[in-house]
C-alpha cells in the first residue's frame, strides 16, 4: 500500500562516514576558515505544507518565493510504499516527488551525536487502513513493547520501543539504504560545489553518498503518534543508529560520533523492520491516550 507523506526529512550531515568520503574528493566540509569555502552536507526535506526558512539556509529548490531574507517554499509532495515480503518483514520505501536541500542551523549539539537522523511523517486519517492491511501480523501475546512520550503544552508524542533495552531505539530494523544519489537536485548542488571547491568534476561519479546498514549497525525505528488538543494528528516513524562509534580526520581535527552504516552508492531509499513488531508498536501508541 502507499500513503502520501506529511513531512520527510534526513539529516545526511548527522553522517561523519559522508563527510569524509567529500573531504577525500576535495571538499572544504563543513568550512574552510582561510579560503571561506564551504561545503554544507545536504538535510533533504520533503513537506506538504508550505515551508518558510532563512534564505541562507536554502541550498537548493527547484522554485520558491522570497522577500530577500526568507525563502518560502511551495507545497511538495512525497509517499511511502509499504510492502511486506513473504517472511513477513515490512519493507517501508520513502519516494520523494518534490523535495529541497537545506544546510543545518546552529545547534548546540552536533548531529553526529544525535541517535535519530531520518524522520518521516504520515496523516492520522491513514491509521484505519494501516491497521487494516496489517491486522494479519499483529500478535494479541506479544511483550516488550514500551511507551515513552514527550511534549509541551497541548502537543504531546508517544514513541514505541523493543523492550527496555531498546529504550532509545525503538523497534528492530533489519535493513536500510537512504543516500543522495538520484536525486538531481543533490547531483546539481555538489556539481556546484566542485567548481566552487576546484574539484574536477569527473571525481563526483566515484563519489559513495549513501548509507546502508552494517550488520554491526545498532538501529531501530521509533513508531509513534502525535497527540494535538487530545486528538491524534500524525504518525511519526523515526530511524536512530547509536552504534558503533566512528572517528575521522576533518578539517580541523579529529571527530568522533555514531554511525550511520556503510558508505554504497544507491538511489533506493527503504527500511526493513519486521510486520509484527509495527503493527504491535502502532497500535500501543494509539492506545496511550484511550
Amino acid at each position: 500500500m502507499e500513503v502520501e507523506l506529511l513531512r520527510s526529512q534526513v539529516f545526511f550531515p548527522a553522517s561523519l562516514e559522508i563527510q569524509e568520503e567529500l573531504l577525500k574528493a576535495g571538499f572544504k566540509v563543513p568550512y574552510d576558515r582561510e579560503s571561506g569555502r564551504k561545503t554544507s552536507v545536504p538535510v533533504v526535506v520533503s513537506s506538504r505544507e508550505p515551508r518558510k526558512i532563512r534564505e541562507s539556509r536554502l541550498l537548493k529548490a527547484r522554485e520558491y518565493e522570497s522577500d530577500g531574507k526568507l525563502a518560502l517554499l511551495p507545497e511538495e509532495q512525497a509517499v511511502i510504499e509499504l510492502d511486506i515480503t513473504e517472511k513477513g518483514f515490512l519493507v517501508l520505501k520513502p519516494k520523494l516527488m518534490e523535495y529541497h536541500l537545506e544546510e543545518m542551523g546552529f545547534l548546540s549539539v552536533p548531529p553526529r551525536f544525535w541517535g535519530t537522523w531520518a524522520s518521516f511523517s504520515l496523516p492520522f486519517s491513514g491509521y484505519e487502513s494501516i491497521v487494516e492491511e496489517f491486522s494479519d501480523f499483529r500478535d494479541e501475546e506479544a511483550r516488550g513493547i514500551q511507551l515513552a512520550s514527550k511534549g509541551s503544552g497541548s502537543r504531546i508524542e508517544v514513541y514505541a520501543y523493543k523492550g527496555r533495552s531498546r529504550k532509545d531505539l525503538g523497534i528492530p530494523v533489519f535493513g536500510y539504504a537512504l543516500g543522495l544519489h538520484g536525486l538531481t537536485l543533490a547531483d546539481e548542488y555538489l556539481r556546484d560545489k566542485a567548481g566552487e571547491n576546484e574539484v574536477p568534476e569527473e571525481r563526483l561519479r566515484y563519489l559513495k553518498l549513501g548509507l546502508k546498514k552494517r550488520k554491526e549497525t545498532k538501529a531501530g525505528l521509533k513508531v509513534g503518534v502525535v497527540w494535538e488538543n487530545g486528538k491524534p494528528t500524525e504518525i511519526t516513524l523515526k530511524l536512530t543508529t547509536t552504534e558503533p562509534r566512528v572517528r575521522i580526520q576533518g578539517l580541523y581535527g579529529e571527530l568522533i560520533g555514531k554511525s550511520r552504516g556503510e558508505l554504497t552508492k544507491t538511489g533506493e531509499w527503504y527500511v526493513v523492520i519486521h510486520a509484527g513488531d509495527f503493527i504491535n508498536a502502532l497500535e500501543s501508541v494509539c492506545r496511550a491516550f484511550g
